[in-house]
């Protein structure tokens, strides 16, 4: 080989190895300083978005787990309130039938009949008032009505596996159709015109409105108007006499039932027509008071067991959601365990075999230096021959 001094081929052979080792020794260095074996792209295109999709799952995952647990409080929340409305109805059908005793007189029955009247406030009042986060749970969909509805979103992914629908049914006086013996509601306003022959009569204490006519067929004029506001809301009727109403005293009676019952502000008031009159009540169906009867007496008893039967039902639906989520939260949790176990054995650095690769990585780097030096040194003797 000839003696150059202008191409050093070893001093460049050992640089390009020092240079290998040390990007290699890098590589060691920042995945053993991060725990990581993939710190970006280019360390494993496909692992990167491998871990990512795992990422995704395993935190869609743990969010699942605080969501069930969320709706077991939710549950919780909610069956803790049906328990003590039972207890109130345990009372109340206590009450039903200590007044079926006649030993009782008027006095007493009147006394056990407010008793039943302040538990069916309170029974309104807990179902009112039981939230969640702000959320109505005893209220049904509609003012003291209706049922409502709760997803509760136990997996990552948007499919019907992932939510599940619980179902909360209104538990008010009303929907419980234990409304006490009721009161009458407030009347305002009460006008009618357009019928010399016919008046309309309101007895607000007994929370009635009597629809007369003095002609022998009982017919009112079609055409003529009755208004009236009930609680504020006003209600009006004109007179018809078609397919669903006649114009003699029960139709025109029948018709502006009807039209109280399109208004939603009434609807804790319920009417009953009999012969042209009208009875409203707020409430109603309990009367165990000093003008009560066996018979009332007995529905009320009957109607009280009905709403223990509700009640019970609901809250048996819901023990069976709250112990399925116990199983959903186990379910979640092994899969985020093993989600994050396949993650870590995508990007997470094995400490052993990366401390031996920065061992040798650090070991070529010292021998190339060396070999570096030495194969600069060698040059130096294309001097000998110039000095002569």
């Amino acid at each position: 080989m000839a003696l150059a001094i202008a191409t050093n081929t070893g001093a460049l052979m050992a640089a390009a190895s020092a240079t290998s080792v040390n990007k290699d020794m890098e590589t060691s260095m920042e995945r053993l300083s991060t725990g990581k074996r993939i710190n970006s792209a280019k360390d494993d295109a496909a692992g990167v978005a491998i871990a990512s999709r795992l990422s995704s799952e395993i935190r869609g995952t743990n969010q699942a787990i605080r969501n069930a647990q969320d709706g077991q409080a939710l549950i919780n929340t909610a069956e803790g309130a049906h328990k003590e409305i039972e207890n109130i109805l345990q009372r109340m059908r206590e009450l039903a039938v200590q007044s079926s005793n006649d030993t009782n007189d008027g006095t007493d029955r009147t006394n056990l009949q407010a008793e039943m009247d302040q538990l069916v406030e309170e029974i309104d009042r807990i179902s009112s008032v039981t939230t969640w986060a702000g959320q109505s749970l005893l209220n049904g969909a509609a003012a003291g009505a209706g049922t409502a509805q709760f997803n509760f979103q136990i997996g990552g992914n948007t499919g019907d596996g992932d939510r599940i629908l619980v179902e909360i049914d209104a538990m008010s006086s009303k929907a419980l159709a234990v409304s006490g013996a009721g009161t009458p509601p407030a009347f305002t306003n009460d006008t009618f015109s357009g019928d010399a022959s016919g008046s309309v009569t309101i007895d607000d204490d007994a929370g009635t409105i009597t629809f007369a006519s003095t002609e022998a067929s009982g017919a009112f004029a079609s055409g003529a108007t009755f208004t009236a506001d009930i609680n504020g809301t006003t209600v009006k009727i004109t007179v018809v006499d078609n397919d669903s109403f006649t114009d003699d005293e029960a139709g025109v009676a029948a018709q502006f039932a009807a039209e109280i019952a399109k208004k939603d502000e009434l609807r804790d008031i319920s009417v009953s027509a009999a012969a042209g009159v009208l009875t409203l009540k707020i409430g109603g169906g309990l009367d165990i008071g000093s003008t009560s009867t066996t018979s009332s007496r007995d529905t009320a008893i009957n109607a009280i067991d009905a709403a223990i039967e509700k009640l019970n039902t609901q809250r048996a639906n819901l023990g069976a959601v709250a112990n399925r989520l116990d199983n959903t939260v186990s379910n979640l949790t092994n899969v985020a365990i093993n989600l994050e176990g396949g993650k870590g054995r995508i990007e997470d650095a094995d400490f052993a075999a990366e401390s031996t690769s920065l061992a040798k990585s650090q070991i070529l780097q010292q021998a190339s230096t060396a070999m570096l030096a030495q194969a600069n040194a060698s040059k130096q003797n294309v001097l000998s021959l110039l000095q002569g």
